[in-house]
């Protein structure tokens, strides 16, 4: 919504609280003035009537004839009825007596006729109107009663309609015009909120917006956070796209052209043809390598965003391995590499277990030891080493006597294609992604890498696992 609407908004609310509000007040107070207006405007009729039903009473016990005496007697708004002993009307100043009905089962007639004096109200109309019976005994035993009508409440409300109404349209005009201030005043310091930096204006901020402004915060700075995060998997995935597409074409290329000259007669020499195929069986067995630790990254991409039943699924079942007896395997299957490359191993086992895939365990502790000797020196040793630390989890260590890796570079090692030794990468062999295979099979079980190295003086790696659980036998 924009900060237009938003004031209207907030406005047209404003603007109803305040006119309900008062208009309610008003509501109120006019119908508590109107009882309490209505109850002492009675106070005084009753009282009023009281003392003038007993002056009547007095007159007519001064004078012989009653009927003569009322019929010049003025009562405005005063009706007077005289009744006799046994609930006759014998005069009525608004209606003919005769035509009207016994009076005796009037309460304040048949209370006036038992004690002398009696009183009742009743209800006389629709509007509320109240009628005030005050009813007096004479001496001659008839008694006089005087009748006089009162508004109710509801009378006296519909008397206050237009000026209530007048009242209405004033509260009207005034709610407006504060509403519309109020409004102003209270979303100013909002219309201020820039929510590309929302705590710029901290101080001008109402404080409790502050928990609003530092989730939005958090939530910008989250956002940043996941559009970097993007970007970086953006530019891995162009890198490594370009990556793949070179690793792959240069196999092919040499595979290709030797394959090419054969096919055309081009070598007749038989040593030369023996030399070609060699090539090419090389250059395809390392095209072949790549293939399999591409898939092997993808299982292992595919299994990090997966449950465990798909990743078991993907990548194999969870089982104890022996790492001691998996690094002797390891040590048989690179011996002839080492020997080629004038490098020795040094093995430094004790038992240890993990509970993991045989199959990624394997290829971790392949990629650390065959990579130690491609990036070693002739004379240089490879020490592969295992156990449990003092914590009780255990370790797999691989340490090499070679060029070692710069400080720059060592939290690169890890990425996908990367080489500390670039200019002789091709003449050391590999495909650049071995190290990343072993931080995503660390990861997947939950183990952590750490790194030391010097330039010349070579590298160790250890990859801790944490301490294991295995089901009971």
């Amino acid at each position: 919504m924009s900060p237009l609407g938003s004031k209207k908004s907030l406005f047209r609310r404003v603007f109803g609280t305040i006119f309900v509000t008062v208009l309610l007040v008003v509501i109120v107070l006019t119908m508590v003035g109107a009882v309490y207006l209505q109850n002492q405007v009675s106070d005084i009729s009753r009282r009023e009537l009281y003392d003038e039903a007993h002056i009547v009473a007095s007159m007519l016990n001064e004078t012989e004839d009653d009927v003569s005496l009322l019929d010049r007697l003025e009562a405005d708004r005063v009706r007077v009825t005289l009744i006799a002993p046994d609930g006759t009307v014998i005069f009525d100043n608004e209606e003919p007596a005769a035509e009207m009905e016994n009076h005796s089962g009037r309460p304040e007639v048949a209370q006036a006729l038992e004690t002398g004096s009696g009183y009742s109200e009743r209800s006389s109309s629709t509007l509320g109107e109240i009628m005030f019976y005050q009813a007096v005994r004479l001496e001659n035993g008839t008694v006089i009663r005087l009748a006089q009508e009162q508004d109710g409440v509801l009378a006296i409300l519909m008397s206050f309609a237009v000026p209530l109404v007048i009242l209405a349209v004033v509260l009207l005009v005034i709610s407006f015009f504060s509403a519309r201030r109020s409004a102003h005043a209270i979303i100013a310091p909002l219309l201020e909120v820039d929510l590309d930096h929302p705590k710029r204006n901290d101080d001008k901020m109402y404080s409790e917006m502050a928990p609003m402004l530092d989730r939005i915060e958090s939530q910008r700075q989250a956002l940043k956070q996941q559009m970097r995060v993007l970007a970086d998997n953006d530019r891995m995935r162009r890198e490594f796209t370009a990556n793949i597409t070179h690793e792959l074409k240069t196999p092919l290329t040499t595979i290709s052209g030797y394959a090419e000259l054969i096919a055309g007669g081009m070598v007749a020499d038989e040593a030369d043809l023996r030399d070609f195929g060699h090539r090419i069986h090389r250059e395809a067995g390392r095209l072949t390598a790549l293939v399999n630790d591409i898939l092997t990254l993808s299982n292992l991409d595919e299994a990090e965003r997966s449950d465990s039943e798909t990743s078991a699924a993907v990548l194999g079942t969870t089982e104890p391995v022996d790492i001691p007896r998996m690094l002797e395997s390891i040590r048989q299957r690179l011996e002839q590499l080492a020997e080629r490359n004038e490098v020795s191993f040094i093995m430094d086992t004790k038992p240890a277990m993990v509970m993991g895939v045989a199959r990624l365990l394997d290829e971790l502790a392949y990629n650390l030891a065959s990579n130690a000797i491609r990036y070693n020196l002739p004379g240089g040793t490879v020490t592969l080493g295992c156990g449990m630390d003092e914590a009780g989890r255990p370790y797999i260590q691989v340490i090499d006597t070679g060029i070692g890796i710069a400080p720059e570079e060592q939290q690169k090692v890890f990425e996908r294609f990367y080489r500390v030794d670039k200019s002789r990468s091709k003449a050391r062999g590999g495909t650049g992604l071995g190290l990343a295979i072993v931080k995503h099979a660390a990861v997947f079980h939950g183990a952590s890498i750490d790194l030391a190295s010097e330039l010349g003086m070579g590298t160790c790696i250890t990859v801790t696992f944490p301490v294991q659980q295995f089901p009971a036998m």
